[in-house]
């Protein structure tokens, strides 16, 4: 069905990666989730009066083209991957294996039993079948003779693992076999220990992106509006993401904004293309995001955000069409806030004494996904905190982040996730 008048409901965004700056893509195109975007081209008008002319205004002139506007996406597991490669280019991507475990309080008593991926394993005191360990003196002991009985075991659940004790340990550690996301499905259960569980996690594929990268890609994005009696799509050639502005509250869906630079808007009746790739939707939640100072949970914290830009210069040369010629990065800068219930010690010290911590933003997912922004190193100000009434006193630092040498970066990203690549 046609429509007189569009509607941000049937709007459309597709995306493909340019191999020349400002040259539109003939192929890999794909559309991407948004919420809102003013991504459009201006050209104002300008005036130079001539004399003698009279008293009434004469025509005016066009001034400079300029193709800049914001984007709001939702963070989330698939998507999110693409635009973090526009803003910092192609991450290093490597396979990691899903693991879990089962701990044991004590040594098992026979008849008791672990289930691995639908499989029933038992615990006997006589001569063991193809499923079962023999129970031994200690519950160590135990746990190692079940590990060599599962390593070996030829039932084709059961071998899909590698089986271990750490040590000075009473659990057991269950690592799949295949890397990437697979593993996740398997199941575990136990009658009498605790599975880390219900399934095992963090398999998948991470994806690490750096700040302060010499170069990143330009893109050509289309937006579009196919359901009008006259359907338009306005393609954005040349666009480059200059910044990524990200909230972390403590509930609702994770979104992001984007700020972008593009040379040109062209308009067309038609689409790039009629077909692109998607991935489905699966947005990652306030409710299971963190902030963490050196690796440990920031107790108290009740807001905060983060912004990097790569701050884009418009290189603006004489042009017939008025378009910038290059949109560069040049220093990449991350800065951000966080706002704490008021104990009295946390952060205070670091923000008085100008020391540098180390602060992670992320968010997860039960499958173990996650999305994490560390900055190694985060200077923080002697903040101002307000007793406004009775309830609980607040603290809000404004903090900026700086290079970290051992690091060999500002900002690293990493996102586990099922996706293979974004090359």
């Amino acid at each position: 069905m046609r429509k007189l008048r569009a509607y941000g409901a049937d709007a459309t965004l597709k995306i493909a990666r340019e191999t020349s700056y400002g040259v539109m893509p003939s192929s890999g195109w794909r559309s991407l989730d948004f919420r809102s975007t003013d991504l459009a081209a201006t050209q104002p008008l300008g005036a130079d009066p001539l004399l003698g002319r009279g008293r009434n205004a004469q025509d005016p002139y066009r001034g400079l083209v300029t193709d800049e506007g914001q984007i709001d996406v939702p963070l989330d597991l698939r998507g999110t991957g693409y635009w973090l490669t526009a803003l910092f280019g192609l991450p290093t991507t490597s396979s990691v294996a899903a693991s879990g475990s089962i701990t044991f309080a004590a040594n098992p008593a026979a008849g008791q039993t672990i289930t691995l991926n639908g499989v029933v394993w038992t615990f006997v005191t006589g001569t063991p079948g193809a499923l079962q360990t023999q129970i031994q003196a200690t519950v160590t002991q135990t746990i190692d003779q079940l590990g060599t009985n599962l390593n070996a075991s030829a039932n084709p659940e059961v071998a899909k693992c590698t089986y271990s004790r750490p040590p000075s340990t009473q659990r057991l550690e269950i690592v799949f076999d295949t890397l990437g996301p697979s593993g996740n499905g398997f199941t575990l259960a136990a009658s009498h220990a605790a599975p880390s569980g219900p399934r095992l996690t963090g398999g998948g594929h991470l994806h690490v992106w750096q700040s302060g990268a010499d170069e990143i890609p330009s893109h050509t994005l289309e937006i579009g509006h196919p359901r009008l009696t006259t359907p338009v799509f306005f393609r954005h050639l040349g666009t480059v993401a200059e910044s990524i502005e990200i909230e972390l509250g403590q509930e609702g869906p994770a979104n992001a904004r984007l700020q972008l630079v593009a040379q040109g808007e062209e308009r067309s009746a038609t689409t790039v293309e009629a077909a692109p790739a998607a991935w489905a939707p699966r947005r990652f939640a306030q409710a299971r995001g963190h902030v963490r100072r050196s690796g440990s949970a920031l107790a108290g914290v009740t807001g905060g955000g983060l912004t990097f830009s790569n701050n884009l210069e418009r290189v603006r040369v004489i042009r017939e069409d008025g378009r910038i010629e290059a949109a560069d990065p040049t220093l990449a800068t991350a800065e951000g806030t966080l706002a704490l219930r008021f104990d009295g010690a946390t952060l205070l010290a670091e923000a008085s004494d100008g020391d540098p911590v180390a602060l992670e933003y992320g968010l997860t997912m039960p499958e173990g996904y996650a999305l994490r922004f560390e900055l190694p190193r985060v200077f923080l100000p002697r903040t101002k905190y307000a007793v406004s009434g009775p309830g609980g006193i607040e603290a809000r630092f404004e903090w900026r982040a700086a290079f970290d040498e051992s690091e060999g970066t500002m900002l690293r990203t990493r996102l586990l996730n099922d996706v293979a690549s974004y090359a």
